[in-house]
């Protein structure tokens, strides 16, 4: 007589298949996001052409670098560019934006940060940062992201992202 198979048993050959499959699905969901594609915030999904308010849209967004996630912004009427960098909040960051959870930062393209940066690119980090509150765990490459000190430490003398061209 054939015994019955336990319900609480898992068969290997379907575990495997299935692990197999979710990891394709991951790893192609994980590439997509670091190519930049979209990142979900509370307000709906960010991603290139997205408007941020005042004039500024998402020009590019790249996964993780330098141990924080790139977005560029392009304000429509100038053609400035913001060059900002999310990384994980830290304490006494000074952040020009902060979620509780990430930090935002203004890159200027590496100048020495005393020249004054202008009031509507600061209130452009804190909209970003009000979408992402809440989200901030599904941008893309979230659990990457270091914080000030780790990223001065591993990336030193720079803190801050590669210039943008323009």
């Amino acid at each position: 007589m054939a015994s019955q198979k336990d319900q609480s048993t898992v068969d290997r050959r379907a575990f495997l298949a299935a692990s197999a499959a979710g990891a394709a699905v991951v790893a192609s969901a994980s590439s997509a996001l670091a190519k930049g594609v979209t990142a979900v915030s509370k307000g709906g999904m960010i991603g290139v052409g997205s408007d941020l308010g005042g004039g500024w849209a998402v020009q590019s967004m790249g996964g993780v670098e330098a141990g924080a996630l790139r977005v560029v912004a392009l304000h429509a009427r100038t053609n400035r560019l913001a060059n900002l960098a999310i990384c994980r909040a830290e304490a006494g960051s000074h952040a020009i934006a902060s979620t509780g959870a990430v930090d935002l930062f203004l890159m200027n393209d590496g100048k020495d940060g005393r020249a004054l940066t202008p009031d509507d690119e600061v209130a452009l980090a804190r909209r970003l940062a009000t979408r992402l509150t809440g989200a901030e765990e599904l941008l893309p490459g979230a659990a990457r992201l270091l914080g000030k000190t780790e990223r001065l430490q591993a990336f030193d003398p720079i803190d801050h992202l590669e210039p943008i061209s323009e």
